[in-house]
């Protein structure tokens, strides 16, 4: 099991958490919301020369290098982390945000950060995120139903308060439902209290739904910093990331040989990737998987085999 061991103890008192300013869950960071349709700005930051500076010669290629390499980190801007939209947001490093400190030593407090297990269990997690989506989530559970296999699904708090009958029926084939967020906000954009209320929120709607109290969170995108665990770790959640992703019908078929034993496979029942043609293809490889002697289960039974 993969963890994040040098942030993974932090210490944990029952008295109020500060951060650096001295008030109560302060964070030195942006608390604007960010919007979850996948938007983003590639806006480079201000240019610290003088414009009336006069700019040096170079040569055509010189020149051409220099727009390619633009053209590179524009590229690379864009896609990584979709939903970012300040360019300071998308180049911080995970470690650029504090977590609120504990005032006083007390109890242990940490968490586990799992992108897979070792297989020794020959067990292996299916993911969905962003449901529940009234037109996918159904067929998603009707796979599952002719595989006989379980899988967690990872929800939008917003989705659940829409459509608790959907959780209602995941808990009543077998599955297990956990925490992605209330909206799909990047949380790097996020102050620790509006995150805190999130996760919050979304597991208060998802137990008022009829499921049992997650024990699992997936942040959006997989974007964890240290404010992100401090959350984890208050809840007594642990974070489940994943280890293959089927993101397009190709890397859905593709499962039967990118997965194995110990991998977490991500996929959606809910926004832009579900697609019929992606899950017959993926249905197909976990047939495939589940002929090969390996069992097909929850992200917590699999973490409870570790």
């Amino acid at each position: 099991m993969i963890r994040l061991d040098s942030v993974a103890l932090l210490q944990r008192s029952d008295a109020k958490f500060r951060g650096t300013s001295g008030s109560l869950y302060d964070m030195p960071v942006t608390t604007t919301s960010l919007p979850d349709d996948g938007a983003r700005d590639t806006e480079s930051p201000p240019s610290t020369d003088s414009q009336s500076s006069p700019a040096p010669r170079e040569s055509r290629r010189g020149l051409l290098g220099t727009a390619a390499l633009a053209t590179a980190t524009g590229l690379l801007g864009a896609g990584a982390g979709a939903g970012v939209t300040h360019w300071r947001d998308t180049h911080l490093s995970p470690t650029a945000r504090t977590a609120p400190r504990p005032a006083s030593p007390g109890n242990a407090l940490g968490t586990r950060v799992v992108f897979q297990t070792g297989g020794e269990s020959r067990k292996l997690a299916l993911t969905f995120d962003d449901g529940p989506d009234p037109r996918w989530t159904p067929l998603v559970l009707d796979m599952l139903a002719r595989l006989h296999v379980r899988a967690t699904f990872f929800v939008l708090g917003s989705a659940v308060e829409t459509h608790p009958e959907l959780i209602a029926r995941e808990v009543a084939e077998g599955h297990e439902v956990a925490v992605h967020n209330w909206v799909h906000t990047d949380v790097y954009g996020v102050g620790f209290s509006e995150l805190s209320d999130s996760v919050d929120r979304t597991r208060e709607a998802i137990m008022a739904a009829g499921a049992p109290s997650p024990r699992l969170w997936r942040p959006p995108y997989g974007r964890v910093d240290a404010p992100a665990m401090m959350v984890a770790s208050l809840k007594r959640m642990d974070l489940l990331l994943w280890s293959v992703h089927t993101p397009s019908t190709a890397e859905a078929a593709a499962v039967k040989d990118t997965a194995g034993a110990g991998s977490v496979v991500l996929c959606h029942d809910g926004r832009t990737q579900p697609s019929e043609a992606l899950f017959t293809a993926l249905e197909g490889g976990v047939r495939s998987l589940l002929e090969r002697g390996l069992t097909v289960t929850t992200g917590s039974d699999l973490m409870a085999s570790v």
